[in-house]
């Protein structure tokens, strides 16, 4: 029996198993942190996981990213994963959406619980607003260096804006501080084992947890709601598209994300076709340093966001 281990254990059982293969998990990044997430809910037996990404594998995601292998490479996260997935346990129902997740199609995260599984602050502060808005809990997670945070949001409890203010400078990331292939196996697991928690009505974890694996020391705080923070409020700017992210850089990689109205794809390849060679796919155009969706989402590789823009400007333009 796929599961027998797991039944076994008291806190579980076949009670609390029927209610994981009931529930339905948005993972929300399926980057260091959401692809072994997603490798541990499907191996769970949780019933329902939709997948949200909007990047692909990269020769340097393999260091860390261990749901992936190299015949992936250049293939939509999304679709490698989900391909991986099944292949671990058929008996899940698995949807994939190849999107940026932003505030006009956040309803597609309605589900039981939503996992942070992230590089940036825009998508986290959108996931805020959608859980505090629907009642819905989420667990926001974090990994850089040797350290990972995770934090349990409740419905009627703290959340991210009452303890996060939205940054004003250029945090650090995997490009510029580095990060070891163990942290987020780490945090993945306590991310995962609260989600466990939650999804079987079990208490859960009520404090801000940073872990710094190197040195082996794990920090609980406490945090505490506050009364002026805006989503609690009742003010969801992210999800009214008022902090709508116009640029947006991809960690750990050398991609910058770019928006413009959806895209007429025959007439757009027409176009640049006579600039170079043009691949059209079922999901978007391909053209030099560029990645052109139907959608109207463009990433453009380049060394730098000038660059990206200058790349942006000359075609796009």
């Amino acid at each position: 029996m796929r599961y027998l281990r797991q039944l076994v254990f008291e806190k579980i059982g076949p009670k609390r198993q029927e209610m994981l293969a009931n529930s339905k998990v948005s993972i929300v990044g399926l980057g260091a942190l959401g692809s072994i997430v997603a490798d541990m809910l499907v191996r769970a037996g949780v019933g329902k996981v939709v997948l949200f990404d909007r990047d692909f594998v990269e020769l340097s995601n393999l260091q860390r990213q261990s749901l992936y292998s190299e015949e992936d490479l250049n293939e939509p996260k999304v679709f490698a994963a989900e391909n991986r997935l099944r292949k671990i346990n058929s008996s899940i129902d698995i949807k994939s959406f190849f999107v940026d997740l932003d505030y006009d199609n956040s309803s597609l995260l309605r589900s039981d619980i939503i996992l942070d599984c992230t590089d940036n602050f825009y998508t986290r502060f959108l996931v805020n607003d959608y859980a505090v808005k629907n009642n819905v809990p989420w667990i926001y997670a974090a990994v850089i260096g040797t350290t990972g945070t995770t934090f349990n949001v409740l419905p009627g409890n703290t959340c991210l804006g009452c303890i996060v203010k939205e940054p004003t400078a250029l945090l650090g990331t995997c490009d510029t501080e580095g990060i070891i292939n163990t942290i987020p196996h780490a945090i993945a697991s306590i991310q995962v084992t609260e989600a466990i928690k939650i999804l079987t009505k079990q208490p859960s974890n009520k404090f801000l947890v940073h872990y710094d694996l190197w040195e082996n020391k794990l920090t609980k705080i406490k945090v505490a709601k506050n009364p002026d923070c805006k989503p609690c409020n009742g003010v969801f700017q992210y999800l009214s598209g008022q902090k709508h992210a116009k640029i947006a850089k991809f960690c750990g990689s050398s991609s910058y994300q770019f928006r413009i109205s959806s895209v007429d794809v025959e007439k757009l390849s027409k176009k640049i076709s006579k600039l170079g060679n043009v691949a059209i796919t079922p999901y978007c155009v391909l053209f030099k340093d560029m990645i052109i969706f139907k959608s109207g989402r463009v990433v453009i590789k380049a060394d730098s966001e000038d660059k990206a823009k200058t790349i942006f400007t000359r075609y796009l333009t």
